[in-house]
């Protein structure tokens, strides 16, 4: 058989098939890095979207008998919220409305009653693939900030359609951090009420008080590792370029070693920690009186029956529907 010479175009085609950069296939040695990536449109697609390409990035790493995420999260990760999907139903509307600016969601209000029953089962998808994978997680003192000065901020512009949705919320956060402390404590990862999974993953948490979080994600599966960068606030890109890999995983042991582990060990630390994040939830929670005063809220009594889980329709395991309430003239 004739052999042809390879040409640019080629290998062009090559690089792209096997998303290999020219750098990795020539075997060069140069400074570029190359990241891989989407970037989600504003669209009314967007959820279904997000969640089926997290979904395929977990379902990816769990095909590999190793497996093992690092993570140090600026706020609570979206996929996190599955087990309570009134905080995945506030997350998404926060990026449709603020992050995206849909037309539609622009004089919209949030409201928990609204649900989603297809992207609820999607949600927890997603959660139960993240649960199979061992992970180690750096946390701060302001990693649940970003997600309280958001709620904040619908709460003081009147965003929220009843007080109700604005307890519920705060309550189901609470939820996920008390959650969160009994996975910590247990030293592995278990669906909400489920402590006891056959299939649970190990989970190591650390805090550190002095450093803060990226959302940076660095992921070793097989012999390879990959490495997640957010960016624009909602869309991520992914490397598997080694020397970068390499340079993230150090990054990541040395901020290990400098952290206080508080998971299965720690008692002290790790209580000291959640009640620190618990009582930022109650302040903001107290807040909400004096600043609903003008709104025509009319469902007190739901207060408390958010929180003990009786709350019919306004809080239940759903996502709210984008676009399902309009404000009131």
């Amino acid at each position: 058989m004739r052999e042809k010479p390879i040409t640019f175009d080629d290998i062009q085609k090559l690089s792209a098939r096997y998303r290999i950069s020219l750098d990795q296939f020539l075997h060069l040695q140069s400074s570029a890095i190359i990241f891989t990536g989407r970037l989600d449109q504003a669209s009314a697609s967007f959820i279904d979207d997000y969640l089926n390409n997290m979904l395929q990035q977990f379902e990816f790493m769990r095909g590999f008998e190793h497996k093992h995420i690092y993570f140090v999260p600026n706020d609570i990760a979206p996929f996190m919220y599955f087990q309570f999907p009134e905080l995945a139903a506030f997350t998404f509307f926060y990026y449709m409305k603020s992050l995206l600016n849909l037309d539609h969601m622009r004089d919209l209000k949030f409201s928990v009653k609204n649900i989603n029953e297809a992207q609820v089962k999607l949600g927890k998808k997603v959660q139960e693939s993240f649960n199979h994978i061992p992970s180690t997680e750096i946390w701060g003192a302001d990693t649940i900030d970003s997600l309280l000065r958001h709620i904040a901020f619908y709460r003081d512009t009147h965003v929220f359609e009843t007080k109700a949705d604005i307890f519920c919320v705060y309550d189901k956060l609470e939820e996920l951090v008390n959650h969160i402390e009994k996975q910590a404590e247990a030293g592995f990862k278990f669906t909400y009420g489920e402590p006891n999974a056959n299939s649970a993953a190990p989970f190591k948490l650390y805090f550190n008080d002095l450093i803060s979080g990226d959302n940076c994600v660095h992921a070793e599966i097989g012999d390879k590792r990959i490495t997640y960068i957010n960016h624009n606030l909602i869309n991520f890109m992914y490397t598997r370029d080694e020397p970068f890999n390499q340079y993230t995983s150090e990054t990541f042991q040395n901020a290990i070693r400098k952290s206080t582990q508080i998971s299965l060990v720690g008692e002290k630390a790790r209580t000291r920690f959640f009640n620190m994040l618990r009582k930022k939830i109650q302040l903001q929670r107290e807040a909400v009186n004096h600043y609903c005063s003008p709104l025509s809220f009319n469902m007190i009594q739901d207060e408390q029956k958010c929180k003990t889980g009786r709350m019919s329709p306004g809080c239940h395991a759903g996502l709210a529907a984008p676009g399902a309430h309009a404000k009131k003239d």
